[in-house]
């Protein structure tokens, strides 16, 4: 059985970037929470559907639905022996739990960077992400600290897509 990779963090870090690195140059397929929610909740990947931090569609009930409909996709694709991309915050022990109980030995990756940095991403971010700096702001106030996962740490503050591929190419191979 294929392991999953779950690339986690808190908005702007460039998880997607990291997600994206994956699936193009490595042929995962791309779990990604924000699409997901969307799809769930009836929006379109391009329709905002921005609200205040766990608001709107993004209640804690609608992220536990979604991060679960995201486990039970990874798990048929890896049934199908596919390699899978989780691409989310998952900001609380619970969420990497649900993802850890399925799958005990995938790999994280928490993605980071620098707060000036991520400030203009999230400003110019034209995206399926409703998140913008506020809200960042708010995932770094509830956001727990991994310790019921090992995992690996990137800093995506000025990593070139090249230097990605080979870090991500380290771990994965």
């Amino acid at each position: 059985m294929r392991n999953p990779v779950v690339v986690f963090g808190l908005s702007g870090s460039g998880k997607s970037f990291v997600a994206r690195i994956l699936h193009e140059e490595f042929g995962y397929e791309w779990l990604r929470s924000d699409v997901i929610r969307k799809e769930l909740m009836g929006v379109k990947p391009s329709e905002s559907a921005k609200a205040e931090f766990g608001k709107g569609i993004y209640t804690e009930d609608i992220t536990r639905r979604v991060y679960e409909l995201m486990i039970k996709r990874a798990d048929e694709l890896v049934g199908e022996d596919r390699r899978v991309v989780l691409d989310a915050t998952f900001l609380k022990h619970e969420q990497r739990e649900l993802v850890k109980r399925r799958f005990p030995k995938a790999l994280f990756i928490l993605v980071s960077a620098d707060e000036e940095k991520i400030r203009e991403r999230l400003a110019g971010r034209r995206d399926v992400s409703d998140a913008d700096f506020q809200i960042y702001l708010r995932q770094k106030e509830v956001f727990e600290p991994p310790k019921e996962v090992s995992y690996v740490s990137i800093d995506n503050t000025e990593t070139s897509r090249e230097a990605l591929r080979c870090e991500l190419m380290k771990l994965i191979v």
